[in-house]
């Protein structure tokens, strides 16, 4: 096996940011704010404010004169999240870009070689609001009725969607339907080999896989009847009954969090979270239509192209850093390393 071969294999083709670096937040009003009451019900919580600091860390640089790229997902404020306070700080130059197809904004650095100890640290602060239908008037939904190769439908698949909707036509039943029966059909499993794969037939034939998995089967019985569905990728903090003032993690695949949305016409989109939904069975009704705040969105769409394009195929999703060394994406925990850090200074009810 080459070197080519062997990266390719052992990478985690998502990598990430969080760190070290002081927010300049404006939050001053919140800032003796605790976590919510533990009496105080999840479904219960408007919204959330956070800062976060999003840090990849280069821990064994690669050796030679290589050409390494780093592309971090930067968040950006919409119907859902307001985004503010952003710095970068980076050892080296870096560039803000935002890919053409589904509008990604990415913080990209590339030089000849970076040293061990170089960090690139992201922070900004987020208010999160418990997220309901949204309306993109000026959204193509063409581009989400569109499948990725893991996102296949086959005659087990159509066979199920046909039994389960009968004759039903109407968009918002749809999902309804597919929502309540994935919710009952599929088992959560954080143990299954890879990372993130989310691919249709695998989980259906095996009943069971983490989010990307249960939703990338929604997405595709969902496309199957012709509604388009969006992909959103984001990264998940402690619901609030259970959230301390602070903490951080390791922001490698298991950290992320995926969700959808389908299309009802006139622009509207409704948000179902079915993984979610199975695993908190007194929120499995509050996942259909509405998302809870502890989480934020950082990129839309599957199968990325990024900009500078990447040397490898699209990615797969975009929730954290990703980086190439000479056109190979280089391997988490050995090249670098992610480590997300976040402060809670304010829930509303």
């Amino acid at each position: 096996m080459n070197r080519r071969e062997f990266m390719k294999l052992s990478a985690a083709a998502a990598g990430a940011i969080a760190g070290e670096a002081v927010l300049h937040a404006n939050f001053v009003s919140a800032a003796k704010s605790s976590a919510v009451s533990k009496a105080v019900a999840d479904s219960a919580v408007k919204s959330m404010f956070f800062k976060v600091t999003y840090t990849t860390k280069i821990i064994n640089p690669s050796k030679g004169d290589e050409n390494v790229s780093i592309w971090i997902p930067l968040p950006q404020s919409d119907e859902e999240q307001d985004i503010t306070s952003l710095s970068v700080s980076s050892p080296h130059a870096f560039s803000i870009h935002e890919e053409p197809y589904y509008g990604n904004r990415i913080i990209y650095t590339g030089r000849k070689v970076f040293r061990k100890g170089d960090n690139i640290t992201v922070s900004y602060s987020i208010r999160r609001k418990a997220a309901g239908v949204v309306t993109y008037k000026d959204d193509d939904v063409g581009k989400h009725l569109v499948l990725t190769d893991r996102e296949k439908w086959d005659e087990n698949i159509t066979a199920f969607v046909d039994k389960l909707l009968g004759e039903e036509k109407d968009p918002l039943e749809t999902g309804r339907k597919i929502f309540y029966a994935l919710a009952d059909f599929l088992t959560y499993d954080k143990e299954i080999p890879g990372c993130g794969e989310g691919r249709s037939i695998w989980t259906f034939q095996g009943r069971r896989g983490r989010c990307d998995d249960f939703h990338a089967l929604f997405r595709t019985m969902m496309i199957y009847k012709g509604i388009p569905t969006r992909w959103e990728q984001g990264i998940a903090l402690p619901y609030p009954s259970v959230i301390t003032k602070s903490g951080k993690f390791e922001g490698d695949c298991t950290g992320a969090h995926c969700w959808v949305r389908f299309h009802t016409g006139d622009g509207n989109w409704i948000p179902v979270d079915v993984s979610e939904a199975h695993k908190r069975k007194d929120m499995r009704d509050y996942f259909f239509g509405t998302l809870s705040p502890n989480r934020f969105k950082v990129s839309t769409g599957r199968d990325i192209v990024l900009k500078p394009a990447q040397a490898e195929s699209p990615l797969n999703s975009f929730p954290y850093a990703y980086a190439e060394s000479d056109g190979v994406p280089l391997i988490y925990g050995h090249n670098y390393r992610n480590i997300i850090r976040y402060e809670l200074m304010k829930t509303e009810v």
